[in-house]
């Protein structure tokens, strides 16, 4: 049985806090060296990039664990300058005022081949960043979101950031493209896959995205270990809200990112091994009853 917790408080740090809390806590041991992960693919603002409050909420319950390094590091899409982009964003002046050991970017990182076993949809394998060796906990940021191609962006894609841009170009956008795309999506995570997700639902965009959409604010952080509890928890809360058909009159467990993912082992494979705890969420029942 897998925890997520669901917090919904009018300060987002005290919705961090209490979804962690509810979901069991971070565990880190003390000493260890922490990345934490926040989306920032482009420079569009919350959804369209993590809540640069959710990244202090985060580095801040990161610190009640007493870590020996913690590390913020991030890529945005090609041409994109990372570093531009965090500050723009308003992520790297949070990362510094909270007291970031580094903020890092993967732009000109040195790379490491690899070629998971089970990763048939990446026949030629994909590059990641060598110094993930060193990290002992890795958290994400994502942001509950639909997306115009891979029909939503959460926990399972937000891995794609450790990636290349030539990998990066082999991701198929079009029609037709959402089982390939969603296979390709859960395969990144046989790698250096997170051990906490911290995910920001203050915002979302419940139709289109990732940059731009209709615009729903439910002011709920979701927190949970497990990569695939997080995106179906995820899934099940943009249906409360009313979303695209293809989330909307599916179950969670249909969508091809999911479905491979229960494949590769990468988390829960089922409703009953999730368990939703909340505060403040008055809407929990209908998120559970969701998750169908």
């Amino acid at each position: 049985m897998v925890i997520v917790g669901l917090s919904r408080n009018r300060d987002t740090l005290e919705s961090v806090k209490t979804a962690v809390e509810l979901a069991g806590g971070l565990g880190i041991k003390e000493g260890s060296t922490v990345l934490i992960r926040p989306n920032a693919n482009t420079a569009d603002p919350a959804p369209g990039s993590t809540n640069p409050e959710v990244l202090r909420g985060a580095i801040r319950e990161v610190k009640r664990c007493n870590p020996g390094k913690i590390i913020v590091a991030e890529k945005s899409m090609s041409p994109l300058n990372t570093e531009e982009v965090l500050n723009r964003l308003g992520l790297w002046q949070v990362a510094e005022a909270e007291g970031a050991d580094e903020i890092l970017t993967f732009d000109h990182m040195k790379r490491e081949h690899v070629e998971p076993g089970k990763a048939y949809s990446w026949p030629w394998g994909f590059d990641v960043p060598e110094f993930l060796k060193s990290i002992d906990y890795t958290i994400a940021l994502p942001v509950i979101k639909t997306h115009w191609t891979a029909t939503f962006t959460m926990g399972l894609k937000s891995q794609i950031s450790i990636t290349a841009d030539r990998d990066r170009r082999q991701l198929p956008h079009g029609q037709g493209m959402d089982v390939l795309f969603g296979n390709m999506i859960a395969e990144s995570n046989l790698v250096y896959k997170p051990d906490f997700y911290i995910s920001d639902a203050t915002k979302c965009f419940v139709t289109n995205g990732p940059n731009i959409g209709t615009l729903r604010e439910p002011g709920i952080i979701l927190a949970s270990p497990d990569v695939i509890a997080n995106d179906t928890t995820g899934l099940a809360l943009l249906k409360t809200l009313g979303t695209v058909p293809e989330i909307q009159m599916n179950s969670v467990w249909a969508q091809p990112q999911i479905k491979r993912a229960v494949e590769l082992g990468l988390g829960v494979r089922s409703k009953e091994e999730v368990k939703v705890k909340g505060f403040g969420v008055e809407e929990i029942n209908e998120i559970i009853a969701n998750l169908a």
